[in-house]
């Protein structure tokens, strides 16, 4: 799928993360690869394709550890991470961790600025979770990885505004919510999960693009040929 979305001109190829869930969960994400492994076996057989994340959860990583590893396929991907990110849903997978599924959120802020600031070189930060003092980082990812913001909610929102670069919505969040979202915020970049027959939908609300689940070969050959198709 990955060497076939990059001969047909795709943006980026996606992966998405669950760790470990309870029973309400085994359906789709019972069995999911670790994304930042995937892509990273991607970027070593492809040239030019992008590679994101939709979604890592960041609750549920220590953020210098996950700054560390973004920043390796940054560099050794020749600059070609999105990095989406979320706050997480599901209960179980965070108790199962050993991380409260309370504060998550403004744990994902703090760790979201602290990369910020590792990958920007700063020797030092002072956060309520998580400090460094007089400390180096490297690889420094240049350009540093775009951050996608998961989620459909005013904090979402609000953190995509502030700490990310792209709001990118999925599940409940429809076309006319992001219709409202960039009535309100036009210079603000918002691309959303969706299925294929909802693309056009997104696009016509103002979106600048989507991340599109496709089963199969045949179907991304489909979809390019009605979406990538050079112009006459």
């Amino acid at each position: 799928m990955a060497e076939a979305a990059e001969e047909l001109g795709f943006d980026s190829v996606w992966a998405t993360e669950h760790i470990i869930v309870g029973p309400e969960a085994v359906t789709p994400f019972g069995r999911v690869y670790d994304p930042l492994v995937v892509l990273a076996w991607v970027a070593g057989f492809t040239q030019r394709i992008g590679l994101g994340t939709s979604i890592v959860l960041v609750p549920l990583h220590h953020p210098i550890r996950l700054a560390k590893e973004v920043a390796t396929l940054q560099e050794l991907s020749g600059g070609r991470v999105r990095l989406g990110i979320g706050v997480g849903w599901h209960k179980d997978e965070f108790r199962f961790m050993g991380y409260e599924f309370a504060g998550r959120g403004r744990r994902a802020d703090e760790a979201l600025r602290l990369m910020r600031a590792l990958w920007g070189g700063e020797r030092a930060f002072r956060g309520e979770h998580w400090s460094f003092e007089e400390a180096t980082f490297a690889p420094l990812p240049e350009p540093q990885p775009e951050l996608w913001v998961g989620g459909g909610s005013e904090t979402a929102i609000r953190r995509a505004r502030e700490l990310g670069d792209v709001w990118h919505p999925s599940g409940s969040v429809g076309p006319d919510e992001v219709k409202r979202v960039k009535d309100r915020y036009p210079r603000m970049r918002v691309i959303p999960r969706t299925s294929a027959d909802h693309v056009d939908a997104f696009l016509d609300a103002g979106a600048e693009g989507a991340v599109v689940s496709l089963p199969d070969e045949a179907s991304l050959r489909d979809f390019a040929e009605r979406y990538l198709r050079p112009s006459a």
